[in-house]
């Protein structure tokens, strides 16, 4: 199936109403994660904004299976600080509640293409 711009929205709308009128945002704690703030010259709080402002223009891909838990993986990108950045979001089910998980927040280790971005 195709991903449209429509489902990217919503996916996009749900995801940051959790974040900011539901539980928050839950980063996961990996190495590469911690190192891309440094790296980037960024706090938490600015990873969190820029997580905010993702638009469907910075859709990568997704939605995919999440091979570890229940659940879909979407792929962002965006350029911060002269770098292409990955950005790989989850809104997880735990009991009634969702959770919106940020997976990956790094600089790309490949090249990332965008399928909704409008030609410079």
């Amino acid at each position: 199936m195709d991903t449209n711009r429509l489902e990217v929205a919503t996916f996009l709308k749900e995801f940051k109403l959790i974040v900011t009128q539901g539980r928050g945002l839950d980063v996961i704690s990996r190495q590469v994660n911690i190192q891309a703030l440094i790296d980037l010259g960024l706090t938490e709080q600015n990873r969190k904004q820029e997580i905010l402002t993702l638009n469907v223009q910075d859709y990568c891909s997704g939605p995919e299976p999440d091979d570890s838990r229940p659940g879909n993986i979407w792929i962002f990108g965006r350029r911060i600080n002269g770098k292409a950045v990955y950005v790989k979001l989850k809104i997880a089910d735990v009991g009634r509640n969702k959770i919106a998980k940020c997976i990956s927040f790094h600089p790309a280790q490949y090249f990332l293409t965008y399928p909704f971005k409008s030609p410079q």
